[in-house]
C-alpha cells in the first residue's frame, strides 16, 4: 500500500477501489473518477499487464469482494508509430465510490493474522 498522502492526490471517487487493488497487491497505474471534465466517461482504473494476464481477474475478484461493481475488464494495447508497445488490464466500474473515499480495506496481500496458540503475530 502506499502511503496515505498519496491516496488523498486520488479522485475521491476511485480512491477506495485502487486501495482495494493494492491491498490485494495490484499495481495500477492511473485511475479516474469519471464524469464530466475527466478523462473517462465511467470510473476507470488501468493496471500493468504483466505476462501472466491473470491481474485483470482477481482485480475483478478483489473489488467484487467489496461491493465494487466491475462493469468491464478488458487489455487495451496502446499504440506508439503503428505498433502495440504496452498492454494494459483496464477495469470500469459500474458507479463513483466517492462515499467510501476515507474506507480502508481490511486485508492486504500477504497478510497472515496473529497466530492465536501462542499470541505471537505471523507476517510476510
Amino acid at each position: 500500500m502506499a502511503p496515505r498522502a498519496w491516496y488523498e492526490a486520488l479522485d475521491a471517487g476511485i480512491r477506495f477501489p485502487v486501495r482495494v487493488l493494492h491491498a490485494a497487491g495490484l499495481e495500477t497505474c492511473q485511475s479516474c473518477e469519471g464524469g464530466e471534465g475527466h478523462a473517462y466517461y465511467d470510473p476507470t482504473i488501468d493496471m500493468v499487464a504483466r505476462a501472466d494476464d491473470v491481474d485483470g481477474f482477481a482485480a475483478l475478484r478483489a473489488l467484487e469482494d467489496y461491493g465494487l461493481h466491475v462493469a468491464t475488464v478488458s487489455i487495451v494495447w496502446n499504440i506508439k508509430n503503428g505498433l502495440p508497445y504496452e498492454k494494459l488490464w483496464r477495469i470500469v466500474l459500474f458507479g463513483s465510490a466517492r462515499e467510501r473515499a476515507k474506507e480502508w480495506p481490511s486485508f492486504v496481500h500477504k497478510y497472515v493474522a496473529a497466530d492465536s496458540s501462542n499470541g505471537t503475530f505471523d507476517a510476510d
